[in-house]
């Protein structure tokens, strides 16, 4: 008992180095995953058929631990690819651009077409690079037809967010994480984007409600649209349809939309264009991959067996497994996810969903389910987000607004997904 309380100890004080901004995740995931498996494994009693503590945390957790996640690696690394060709060669501001023409200044309609345009853009696109670039063609156009600014900036974040939840590159990290067939978890992503694409719209109903009796103050010229031939415009969305209806595997549908990309917009600089995306891309994935080969380690540090062995007695009378136990659960400890906090796994729950995974209280569905929901809570309200920060100085608001009013709305959407994932999906019932 001795030990699982030190482990959680350890929990701790990463939380408190990470919330306030001491130690980045990049350098805590590592220590953390070595603080753990350094006290399970002193408390672990070794036997002279097993590999003891040298080796539990040179090999287990530094060396195969680093590339864990060396199939998530792969699929983030062609999504930046992606995301740059789309980006560099004006797709995104086209789709922008027409749609700015089309909504005209209808400023409900035109705020809808454009979050609409922009979750469709982050599909593909990633990085803060590209909400700086979509943000700077869409915020202003929000902004000057009479839009207030913390909810364009609120659309924005939801956009982003729905966006991701398409993106095949989050669908292949939770699939390399929990070990789960692709079909599985693009079951989630269809009904998590549905009810996430719903909390979106109530959230743009709602604002514009409120702003009805507005007027615009001012107006602000449609960007031009850059020379991209209209077929170009899919390939934002091309791998996701591929995936989806296709039953493509993840990397060769990334690997259509980009040669669709460069081959469709300028065919005769095709080469130029690829290799720049490739260079761009391989420089703007540089940090996540970085994260994951702490979140790697921090996996396999909680799924050990002597981990496994330490934190059980505290599992057991903590985690619960029922229906309507598990909903309420990771509903009400949902804003767990801000701040790097335990239940976000880009943070310190990846060690808490692997510690779930290694022990087999729950099933890996039931994980998926649990993190998947909470995850937008941080990906839409996190004060820390650099899209939040970003957005916020932007549009001459603050991170805490932004969070206050989006978060009722992000809460409400966990609710939903967990009762889908528990009592429609059977998140909970182990495979036969």
């Amino acid at each position: 008992m001795f030990a699982g309380i030190s482990i959680i100890l350890v929990f701790l004080v990463m939380a408190v180095l990470m919330m306030s901004r001491r130690l980045p995740a990049l350098l805590a995931l590592p220590l953390m995953a070595l603080g753990v498996g350094l006290i399970s494994g002193v408390a672990y009693p070794w036997s002279a058929q097993e590999e003891g503590l040298g080796r539990f945390l040179g090999e287990t957790i530094l060396t195969q631990g680093s590339t864990k996640l060396a199939q998530a690696m792969m699929f983030t690394i062609f999504g930046s690819i992606l995301s740059q060709v789309v980006m560099r060669l004006g797709i995104a501001a086209r789709l922008v651009g027409l749609t700015a023409e089309y909504a005209g200044q209808h400023k409900g309609r035109l705020a809808l077409l454009l979050t609409a345009i922009t979750a469709i853009c982050f599909t593909s696109v990633t990085g803060l690079g590209a909400v700086i670039m979509i943000g700077s063609l869409v915020l202003p156009i929000m902004i000057g037809a009479g839009l207030s600014a913390p909810l364009a900036a609120g659309l924005m974040l939801f956009a982003i967010a729905l966006g991701g939840v398409f993106n095949p590159a989050i669908l292949g990290f939770y699939m390399d994480v929990l070990q789960l067939p692709q079909a599985t978890v693009q079951s989630y992503v269809a009904a998590y984007g549905a009810l996430l694409g719903l909390t979106t719209l109530v959230f743009w109903g709602v604002g514009c409600y409120r702003e009805r009796q507005s007027f615009n103050w001012a107006q602000v010229e449609t960007p031009s649209a850059p020379a991209v031939p209209w077929w170009s415009l899919i390939t934002p969305i091309l791998p996701i349809a591929l995936i989806l209806g296709c039953d493509l595997p993840i990397i060769p549908a990334f690997a259509v939309g980009i040669v669709w990309g460069v081959l469709s917009v300028a065919p005769r600089q095709a080469v130029h264009n690829l290799s720049a995306a490739t260079l761009e891309g391989l420089k703007d994935v540089a940090p996540v991959l970085g994260l994951f080969i702490g979140l790697g380690m921090c996996l396999n540090a909680m799924t050990a067996t002597p981990t496994k062995v330490v934190m059980e007695p505290l599992l057991e009378a903590v985690i619960p497994t029922s229906p309507w136990g598990f909903t309420l659960f990771f509903f009400l400890l949902a804003p767990l996810a801000l701040y790097r906090g335990p239940l976000n796994m880009y943070g310190l729950g990846a060690g808490v969903a692997g510690i779930l995974l290694g022990s087999q209280f729950l099933p890996p569905t039931a994980i998926l389910a649990a993190f998947f929901s909470v995850g937008q809570v941080q990906g839409v309200c996190d004060p820390t987000n650099t899209q939040n920060v970003w957005l916020a100085q932007f549009t001459k608001t603050t991170t805490e607004r932004l969070l206050k009013d989006t978060l009722p709305y992000v809460w409400a959407f966990v609710a939903l997904a967990l009762l889908w994932a528990t009592f429609v999906a059977g998140a909970l019932n182990w495979p036969s």
